[in-house]
């Protein structure tokens, strides 16, 4: 079963400010977009190269997260952008558990 959840969590596009918040928020969402678009094509991958991949999509969200949660008025989120974003990685944790017992 592929992985569904763990690709919503996505990326949280802003309008920086600041060059090194746009700059580290900028490379932080690309490694997460690289990250669902590798577990995308995994789709008939066995499940423990799917929960790798999962795994590492989530950690690079979470760091995407704390950037913004730093960064959150030079990037010019709101408290709700930050929730929504919450909301995804704890679901994606939950789906990760599910499929992947971790």
């Amino acid at each position: 079963m592929k992985l569904v959840l763990l690709a919503a969590a996505a990326v949280l596009v802003a309008s920086p400010a600041f060059a090194d918040c746009q700059s580290d928020a900028q490379v932080q969402a690309e490694k997460v977009r690289t990250a669902q678009q590798l577990l995308s094509n995994q789709a008939n991958a066995p499940m423990t190269e799917q929960c790798r991949t999962g795994s590492t999509l989530i950690a690079e969200a979470k760091r995407l997260n704390v950037i913004n949660r730093n960064c959150q008025a030079r990037l010019q989120l709101t408290a709700q952008d930050l929730q929504r974003a919450d909301q995804r990685i704890q679901a994606a944790d939950q789906e990760y558990a599910t499929q992947c017992g971790g």
